[in-house]
């Protein structure tokens, strides 16, 4: 296997009898630019103090480095960095860029989800490089994950894209302990998962907070239809006097929201079932008979086909109004009048139409070609004898 290459830094070589007097020349400058680079170790070796030079500064034919040279006797040598044990990088790049060449730097991935303990990555340009390096350069970036992200003790690979009935994806250990379970902070709000068997994204936390923030009136009776380990749910709940129901179909999605509802205290705000929604028009349904036009508000957050459950929802929702907010993936130009002219052709056939949009938005870029778009709407049934 091709070992990566270490790089070597430039330092200043000067007497250490003249440290202090360049250091105190250096300071004057300091607020300007900075020349030691300040996450390396300076070095003292046979009556000599090397001192890092910062990456970011170019020394040669720099009229403050000339003047440097004009007052203290010094060389300019290259030597394998020493970092400190303390230093607290910025990012991966950062950490990365002295054991990386710049080509493999730039192949980074730009972002990764951080799910407590537990960090997932995924890795599209550099698994297009030879595969023997890329595994090696894989587990370097785990590293530095790690090292960027103290809390930090796993590191997965995605694998594949969300698929299955469960909305699981294949996850690949890059380094640390192959322990899937962790505790994730959010909101005020802690949430136990698994991330090999439950569906959870870190990605949607301002949504979770924008939809907890709303003015949701006093005893509403809202539905989760996707509720996973319960993060909308639970937000809500902790927020408002209301009641909140959540299904989800996942058993271990089950298990984990109802321990997070009493690691949040909410057991009487927020009810859970493991069930798949499409039961609830069975008319032998017992939960879907008591919640039948009950629900004030429904929350749908299953972009890949959350539309094919609108009958559901109309068949929760009061009679007279109530409110969705329903999460799709929708083609690009134009992704929120997509989404709406979806939503408003399917109520269409359901006898419902949409009274007002209370809000629309893309909540992120998913593909060169779509986007995740939310629409918070108050919908109406159009007829008489909803039966």
């Amino acid at each position: 296997m091709k070992k990566l290459q270490i790089k070597r830094s430039a330092y200043i070589k000067i007497k250490r009898r003249n440290a202090n007097d360049l250091l105190k020349l250096l300071s004057r400058f300091s607020k300007k630019v900075n020349i030691i680079d300040k996450k390396k170790k300076v070095l003292n070796e046979k009556g000599f103090i090397f001192f890092p030079i910062s990456e970011d500064f170019e020394y040669r034919d720099n009229d403050l480095f000339n003047l440097i040279r004009e007052q203290f006797n010094i060389e300019i040598i290259k030597k394998k960095g020493i970092e400190k044990s303390n230093y607290k990088h910025r990012n991966i790049e950062e950490v990365l860029k002295n054991s990386l060449s710049e080509r493999l730097v730039n192949l980074i991935p730009k972002s990764y989800d951080i799910i407590g303990k537990i960090a997932i990555v995924e890795f599209d340009q550099i698994n297009q490089i030879n595969l023997s390096e890329s595994e090696k350069v894989k587990k370097e970036i785990a590293k530095a994950i790690i090292n960027v992200n103290k809390s930090v003790k796993t590191v997965y690979e995605k694998k594949s894209e969300i698929k299955g009935d469960f909305r699981l994806r294949d996850l690949k250990l890059l380094f640390g302990k192959d322990s899937s379970e962790t505790t994730y902070k959010e909101n005020d709000c802690l949430f136990k998962l698994d991330v090999k068997k439950t569906y959870f994204t870190p990605r949607l936390i301002h949504e979770r907070r924008r939809i907890s923030s709303l003015e949701i009136k006093k005893n509403e009776l809202i539905i989760d239809l996707f509720a996973g380990v319960g993060p909308f749910s639970i937000q809500i709940a902790k927020k408002h006097d209301v009641s909140v129901y959540s299904f989800d179909f996942n058993p271990y999605a089950y298990n984990y929201l109802k321990e997070n509802i009493k690691i949040s205290q909410m057991m009487e705000k927020v009810f859970a079932y493991n069930l798949n929604v499409k039961e609830l028009l069975n008319p032998s349904n017992s939960i879907g008979k008591s919640l039948k036009n009950k629900a004030d508000r429904i929350i749908m957050n299953l972009p890949e086909n959350s539309i094919d459950y609108l009958e559901i929802a109309c068949f929760l929702l009061k009679q007279q109004s109530g409110i969705l907010h329903i999460y799709q993936f929708c083609e690009k130009p134009d992704s929120i009048k997509n989404s709406i002219t979806k939503i408003e052709e399917r109520l269409k056939k359901l006898n419902w139409s949409i009274n007002s949009i209370l809000e629309s938005r893309i909540v992120k870029a998913f593909s060169p070609k779509s986007d995740l778009v939310v629409v918070d709407i108050l919908i109406n049934w159009n007829g008489t004898d909803f039966s």
